[in-house]
């Protein structure tokens, strides 16, 4: 299929929220405003020579129009758009045909105003949604703005960096093309992600990308804390500080004893790790880490992206603010697989006796996980747990003969672990069996 027979077809489907039809190049205003419209929403094509019913009517082609026109464009937007133009001929008819292409850098302006586009028109933003475009691009973007000279990496932080990742991740590369193969490095000067990820002492020149810690009792402040460093020293720092600041208390586990503790800390340092990969560096507030006599909070800045609370609660895809950083804790191990991060924190509150962890984004992304001293399940559950773990199913006479318990009391046990949603059966009748519920 030719070019022309594109625009065609695209002719007889008619106006849309990506295609729109100029009669003639006398409408430069209008033109420019439909450019700018389909630069904020999802990209889109003009067509000229062609009239609102769909008539195809041609226009007068000269020697430098098509120059003439992309910079009127250029210079009535802000930031500057340069369409593809060209010049199409169908049925003998000369039509201009501009592709417009969705801009990153949102929110675009014509003649000072922002438009976006809604179905066949185009309409003014208003200042809220132009601040909405300003702050995601600002979240998206700001890990990969210049910040200072190179001088300040610490090169020891560096050549661990490489060590590790050929360790774990099995890479090629040397400490000296690190930042510019993380593409961290432009014209001798550091990125922000380089200065969060190596820095020799990143609070220098961000002095809010920090943890802060704090413990409270009857609602008052007892213990603070502030975390500083590069990524790495917060996110261990950061770990170890929390968790000798939380309970725990010793059990007895197939003749071994064990330390239980109050929050899951597999859960915990994801959730630190998480706070760090995901958080909004343009805005200056700390990440707060708040351990209540009842529960635990993990509060960074910046709400979810393009993702609901919903879909943390099932397989989701990984939507990443800082798409360098998470490289770098991915290399280091820190991040395993993208997107199961929330599964897993669910899954280890609910095996520790925490219950499912609350998620809540409202300007900050916020995990609340409840004390399993205030929502435990007994040493017997937690035994059936352990049993199911090891042997993946089990019949309910085999769980009888673990806790040496009879029917009534077996079913009692099971039946509550699965309200819990715990564990899951599987199967009917005699064939009945028990598995760890999948999340």
């Amino acid at each position: 299929m030719t070019v022309s027979d594109g625009i065609e077809r695209m002719i007889k489907k008619g106006e849309s929220e990506t295609v729109e039809f100029k009669q003639s190049l006398a409408e430069t205003r209008e033109i420019i405003e439909t450019v700018c419209a389909f630069a904020n929403t999802k990209g889109g094509v003009i067509i000229v020579g062609v009239n609102d019913k769909g008539e195809i009517k041609g226009v007068s082609i000269g020697k430098r129009t098509v120059e003439d026109l992309v910079l009127k464009i250029a210079n009535s937007t802000e930031p500057g758009i340069f369409p593809e133009i060209e010049v199409v001929e169908i049925r003998k008819k000369k039509l201009v045909v501009i592709r417009v292409s969705e801009r990153r850098d949102k929110p675009v302006f014509a003649f000072g105003v922002a438009y976006k586009r809604v179905g066949k028109n185009n309409l003014k933003m208003d200042r809220d949604e132009i601040l909405e475009l300003l702050r995601k691009f600002a979240e998206i973007n700001f890990e990969d703005q210049e910040i200072c000279d190179v001088d300040e990496i610490n090169r020891e932080i560096l050549k661990r960096f490489v060590e590790q990742a050929r360790e774990r991740r099995r890479i090629k590369t040397e400490p000296s093309a690190v930042l510019e193969n993380l593409r961290m490095i432009k014209d001798g000067k550091i990125t922000v992600a380089a200065l969060l990820c190596f820095g020799k002492n990143p609070e220098k020149y961000l002095p809010y990308a920090v943890i802060k810690i704090g413990k409270f009792t009857g609602g008052r402040i007892v213990y603070e804390k502030e975390i500083t460093g590069n990524l790495i020293e917060q996110i261990e720092k950061g770990y170890a500080e929390v968790v000798s600041l939380i309970k725990k208390r010793i059990v007895d586990v197939r003749l071994k004893r064990e330390e239980i503790f109050e929050y899951p800390l597999q859960a915990i340092r994801e959730i630190i790790v998480n706070a760090v990969a995901h958080r909004d560096y343009s805005s200056k507030s700390p990440v707060y880490i708040r351990i209540f006599d009842d529960r635990l909070e993990v509060e960074n800045p910046g709400n979810l992206l393009e993702l609901s609370i919903e879909d943390l609660k099932k397989p989701h895809r990984s939507v990443l603010r800082n798409p360098k950083i998470a490289e770098v804790l991915y290399y280091l191990g820190y991040i395993e697989k993208w997107g199961t991060g929330t599964l897993m924190v669910t899954r280890s509150c609910l095996e520790n006796g925490n219950g499912e962890p609350i998620f809540e984004s409202n300007g900050t992304f916020k995990v609340t996980i409840h004390s399993s001293v205030n929502f435990q399940f007994n040493e017997t559950e937690r035994k059936i747990l352990e049993y199911l773990k090891e042997k993946k199913v089990a019949k309910r006479k085999e769980i009888e003969k673990l806790l040496g318990v009879k029917e009534s009391t077996a079913r009692k046990y099971l039946e509550n672990l699965q309200k819990k949603g715990l564990i899951a059966k599987i199967g009917k009748g005699r064939e009945t069996k028990y598995r760890i519920a999948e999340i």
